[in-house]
């Protein structure tokens, strides 16, 4: 089920912004059930797990003046449940209540920034910024001298942000 809401407005001529809020319920993912008999483990996929996705698109465009911009910014968290997890203390298969925790995918924060000009001699520059927010991951922590994932605290380190930077200069020319 995915709820979206928003508006577009054109303040001028050259200005224009919008902002939506979206709201994504998800259902019917796919897990992984562990069932045991006498000393096999086995698991079987079935789809139970559940999750949802939220967040905030703003966007600010400046067209027909000497240099046209746009930028984007994205506010959202991605949030799911894992059912059945592989308990932290010795390893046994414990059916606990689900928890949700950010998802591997989840990036909270998505700016653009993009630039656009002419320039004399019939050249054409553009500029664009792109950040994002770096992706979860599971610290380590040690059991003894052995490091193991951290199963309590899941998905709660971020790995560094990510940040690009393009320029564009291009010139058409006409062959007859």
């Amino acid at each position: 089920q995915s709820y979206e809401f928003g508006f577009n407005i054109q303040v001028n001529r050259n200005w224009a912004f919008s902002l939506m809020g979206w709201v994504k319920d998800m259902d019917q993912l796919i897990s992984a059930k562990t069932y045991r008999t006498g000393i096999y483990t086995y698991q079987v996929a079935a789809n139970g797990d559940y999750g949802q996705a939220q967040g905030i698109d703003f966007t600010l465009e400046n067209r027909g003046m000497l240099i046209n911009t746009m930028l984007q910014y994205t506010y959202s968290v991605a949030k799911a449940n894992g059912d059945y997890d592989v308990s932290a203390f010795g390893g046994q298969y414990v059916d606990a209540p689900s928890q949700q925790y950010l998802m591997p995918y989840d990036r909270t924060h998505d700016l653009a920034l993009s630039l656009y000009t002419f320039l004399p001699f019939g050249i054409t520059a553009s500029m664009t910024h792109f950040y994002q927010s770096g992706f979860p991951y599971t610290p380590m922590i040690y059991s003894g001298d052995k490091p193991v994932y951290d199963e309590l605290n899941k998905n709660t380190k971020r790995s560094p942000d990510w940040y690009w930077a393009n320029l564009s200069l291009s010139k058409k020319v006409a062959f007859s």
